[in-house]
């Protein structure tokens, strides 16, 4: 990096029209030589990166420990569950005796089907947040966007096309809050999708884990 730069202080004393090309090219060698966390080719231990960490959430946030990307000391995420099921089966308390640092928290996709609208989706959403933070004061508490579904697969369900609004609601609940919220929609991709066209190929677990990585500074 410094021999980059330097290089392009010594052509700056040059004639300008001659050094102005070479000086764009040391600026690009630059510019590419900058590690891109969303690089598919990046090696990332997701395991050492989220051992103080916690994602908790439904069957997409699952698929992080069933395809072996984590731990499962770093998920508690089931198939089905909203926020009122993680409360009635115990999974805040599961968080707490892990007591992780950082918990990102992926709800939302089978509790649109559950709340016919947003207002009661985010009272709920606030209830698990309040006993999260009663009982783990000192953790950092994360939002994710709701996940959308694929293209082929949004007819199959009317409350799939609320997902924008729902998390409209989350990002105003979390500025109220003062809470991190993360917009994973960058993420998604058609052809991450598995064959539901709601579920993600472990390529699009990497690229989300990539961001909270980013988004958490771990």
């Amino acid at each position: 990096m410094l021999k980059g730069i330097e290089t392009i202080k010594n052509l700056e004393k040059k004639d300008v029209l001659e050094s102005e090309e070479q000086i764009k090219l040391v600026q690009s060698s630059l510019q590419n030589n900058k590690p891109d966390i969303n690089s598919t080719n990046q090696k990332v231990d997701y395991i050492d990166k989220f051992s103080n960490s916690l994602i908790m959430g439904d069957s997409r946030a699952e698929s992080i420990s069933v395809y072996g990307i984590l731990n499962n000391s770093s998920v508690i995420a089931y198939k089905g569950r909203n926020l009122a099921t993680a409360i009635k089966n115990g999974d805040i308390n599961k968080a707490v005796n892990l007591s992780p640092k950082n918990i990102f928290l992926t709800y939302g996709m089978n509790d649109i089907t559950v709340y016919g609208n947003s207002d009661d989706f985010i009272k709920e959403y606030e209830i698990f947040i309040n006993k999260l933070q009663d009982k783990l004061p000192n953790s950092k508490i994360y939002v994710n966007s709701i996940f959308r579904v694929s293209n082929k697969a949004l007819p199959k369900s009317k409350s799939y096309s609320n997902i924008s609004k729902f998390n409209i609601a989350l990002e105003d609940m979390c500025n109220r809050l003062g809470i991190t919220y993360i917009d994973a929609s960058s993420c998604v991709k058609e052809n991450l999708f598995e064959k539901d066209g709601i579920h993600f190929k472990p390529q699009f677990s990497k690229d989300w884990l990539n961001l909270l990585i980013q988004k958490a500074n771990l």
